[in-house]
């Protein structure tokens, strides 16, 4: 305990006063010789004199200290109020933490810090470490311990608040000690620094940001002074940061832009703060390259600029894709020929300077025939290297002022912008066939391929782009059907050839579904007895504005639109049900015969098919004799015998259609589960006169007997004809000679009567 000096001055001037006061008081009286009475008068005045003096003295002492007290309860009101508003104004809270009494204080603003007040914070270091994140717990608790050795506290943490979210507070503290030294409170101040980690968090992934972005990014001062940039500007233009810090951005300049260039760049720059836009400029190795560029101002809060930001990045990458992106648009990614989107602009200006100039030209379509075989038997990449070469070579005939183009597939297209006449096209297009004619030698295969050409001149048929190539287009058509391997010039008969196919196509659609299809019935022979023996069932299109149309127009329509496998269906149905009524009739036919198209064929499900209509119809199987064309059998030999045996196998009849026409395989042929070959009319047109024709029939009807086949010869129109035949051998007749086609008698109406009469046809389709 210590002793205050004043107060001990105090007390030890009041003893000796007291002292010397009691000792006079009771020595002086009897000295004098005062009387009893009087000395017991004296003693008593001496005492109340005394207590007078005394509590005078204590008096002006407590006033003294009442004052002093007072003046120090002011002052320390003043302070505290003075530290209040100095928290308050720094929105800090106060904490003190009495070490000895295990308790702590928090201020009012300390708890508003955390939503709280201070009952609902407590006054217990555990209730404040409760409120602690526990990512921080352990480590806030023992800096807290560590520090009573230090003196000092700091510590940044995370408390909970009352929302629930976690709040960033920074302590401080200092240890107050007492006389011995010994830690007696340890007090501080606590603020809330959330928002400004926030800021310093932003900033450090701004800094990330900055130095990872792929970007260049530059800033200047107000006096365009290089101050900063990031490690993608180092990368980009050569130069390290040391080297441009304080240097001016227009030493980066290429030089490829004017001076009204920049103006314009700064005018905006001062007009609407920012500048975007493409710059070429320098590395520091001397390259030149070409950036986009975005500038902005940067202004204080008097709208004085205080920088410039440039964020760039190099675009040279983009700039050769773009290139490269913009021959592929325009030229075949395998032949590196330009493709049709190029070649229809050349068309076009080739047509602009024809009408201002008063130029001439040709446009040719080639199409390699029968390339499809290349790539079905030896594969796409010997198919590839074959368009490869076909356009080498093609182009080594290519006139000046020409185009060669590959238009997909196996079409190419050539632009011949000076061709004065019909004759100069004639002539390129017998060069480009000659120079087809040469074998390719590819990966050991020695190829041989030709092509058909279609010619369109300009501007003598059409001063339209579309209209040319759809000539050029009709004119490759004709050229193929014309036996291919040769060219052909557009006349205005194939567009109207080729819109009334259009047309057809539009309305075969709807025909079926209109009921407007017919099923005809042509008798066939036996040569020998002249007994009818069977029906083949063919079919005709009853147009209601066209009337009977014949199907030599709209089978081949049918076949390159897909609707013939269903029309073939919708016959095989209809015979069926035919046969089954004429089966209970006197002199009925023994066999209703329906051609079956390649397209069917080739599907590998018809057997399925005609067992399911065999069902519904209730027709026994034998009455029933499908054709199926030499062709389709030999495109795939293999698949077309194995379903030719399950068919067999339902017990329907098998015949080969148009025999004779084709490339057919003796070796095949003889393994075909088949009961008749039909002798196509082409060779029986020419009997009994012809000796090519009559040769070719001797020999199918000898092969057919040799193969125990039956022989049906076709489009028999005269007796002489029949009877030539028979002595040849031959098993069967068909044609006008026996009977035209004609509708079930009991479909037959008066609509039908007086049509003209129809070419002989052969097949269902025909």
């Amino acid at each position: 305990m210590t002793t205050d000096p004043a107060a001990l001055r105090l007390t030890v001037g009041y003893v000796l006063l007291s002292s010397l006061w009691i000792f006079f008081s009771h020595e002086v009286p009897p000295a004098l010789g005062f009387s009893v009475k009087l000395q017991e008068y004296l003693h008593l005045l001496t005492a109340l004199l005394f207590i007078l003096l005394t509590g005078t003295l204590l008096y002006l002492i407590l006033y003294r200290h009442t004052k002093n007290h007072h003046q120090s309860q002011f002052l320390l009101a003043n302070n505290e109020e003075r530290l209040r508003l100095a928290l308050d104004a720094t929105r800090d809270g106060l904490w003190d933490w009495d070490i000895a009494r295990r308790q702590v204080f928090f201020s009012d603003s300390y708890a508003a810090l955390l939503g709280l007040t201070p009952k609902q914070l407590g006054n217990t270091r555990e209730a404040w470490a409760s409120r602690l994140h526990p990512d921080d717990r352990w480590l806030a608790t023992t800096a807290l311990d560590e520090d009573l050795q230090d003196g000092y506290y700091e510590n940044v943490y995370r408390m909970r608040h009352a929302d629930g979210s976690y709040r960033w507070v920074h302590s401080r503290g200092r240890l107050i000690r007492d006389a011995h030294g010994r830690p007696q409170r340890l007090i501080g101040i606590a603020s809330d620094i959330s928002r400004q980690r926030a800021i310093e968090d932003s900033l450090r992934q701004a800094a990330a940001v900055f130095d990872a972005t792929q970007e260049g990014v530059l800033v200047t001062d107000a006096r365009q002074r290089i101050i900063h940039a990031n490690p993608a500007f180092c990368r980009i233009t050569g130069y390290s940061l040391e080297e441009v810090l304080g240097q001016n951005p227009s030493r980066l300049k290429s030089g490829r832009h004017d001076t009204t260039f920049y103006q314009n760049l700064w005018n905006t720059l001062q007009t609407h703060g920012s500048w975007s836009g493409e710059i070429w400029n320098r590395r520091k190795s001397g390259e030149i390259y070409p950036q986009w560029q975005s500038i902005r101002v940067i202004r204080d809060d008097k709208d004085n600029i205080t920088h410039y930001v440039a964020v760039f990045s190099d675009i040279s990458a983009l700039k050769r894709s773009q290139r490269e992106l913009n021959y592929l648009a325009h030229h075949d990614a395998l032949t590196g020929l330009p493709n049709r989107l190029l070649f229809t602009e050349r068309i076009t200006h080739a047509l602009a300077r024809s009408r201002s100039e008063q130029l001439r030209g040709a446009v040719l379509l080639i199409d390699l025939d029968h390339f499809k075989h290349i790539n079905e038997s030896l594969g796409h990449n010997v198919g590839d290297l074959l368009l490869k070469s076909v356009g080498e070579r093609l182009q080594q005939c290519l006139p000046d002022g020409g185009t060669l183009a590959r238009l997909g597939g196996d079409e190419y297209g050539l632009l011949y912008e000076h061709c004065n006449d019909a004759g100069q096209a004639a002539e390129l297009a017998q060069r480009l066939l000659r120079s087809l004619a040469p074998p390719f030698r590819l990966d050991d295969h020695e190829l041989y391929i030709a092509a058909s050409i279609g010619i369109s001149l300009f501007p003598d048929d059409t001063e339209c782009v579309e209209q040319i190539l759809r000539n050029a287009d009709s004119a490759l058509f004709k050229a193929k059907s014309s036996g291919r391997e040769g060219y052909a010039f557009y006349v205005q008969a194939l567009t109207d050839y080729a819109r009334q196919r259009v047309e057809l196509a539009s309305s075969l659609r709807h025909a079926l579904d209109n009921q407007e299809l017919r099923v005809y019935y042509q008798p066939l022979h036996d040569l020998r007895s002249n007994r009818l023996v069977g029906m083949e069932a063919l079919i005709r299109w009853l147009h209601p504005q066209r009337g009977l149309i014949p199907p030599g127009e709209f089978i081949p329509i049918a076949e390159d639109s897909g609707l013939i496998s269903a029309i073939d269906t919708w016959v095989l149905d209809q015979a069926c049900r035919q046969m089954k009524r004429w089966s209970g009739q006197a002199d009925a036919p023994s066999f209703v015969a329906v051609n079956i198209s390649s397209r069917l064929f080739g599907r590998g499900e018809l057997e399925q098919k005609v067992a399911q209509v065999l069902e519904q119809t209730g027709l026994r199987a034998d009455q029933l004799e499908l054709e199926v064309t030499e062709s389709a059998v030999m495109e795939d030999p293999a698949t077309a015998q194995n379903l030719l045996t399950r068919l067999r196998a339902l017990g329907v009849r098998l015949a080969i259609d148009d025999f004779g026409t084709g490339y057919s395989s003796l070796a095949r042929l003889k393994r075909l589960p088949v009961n008749k070959l039909k002798l196509d009319q082409s060779f029986v047109r020419g009997l009994p006169d012809s000796r090519e024709d009559a040769a070719i029939a001797r020999a199918v009807i000898a092969l057919g007997h040799s193969l125990d086949l039956m022989v049906l010869a076709e489009g028999i129109e005269t007796a002489e004809q029949a009877g030539f035949l028979r002595e040849l051998g031959c098993d069967f007749g068909q044609g006008y000679y026996f009977g035209r086609p004609l509708p079930a008698p009991e479909e037959q109406t008066g609509s039908t009567c007086g049509q003209p009469p129809e070419p002989e046809q052969n097949s269902v389709r025909s």
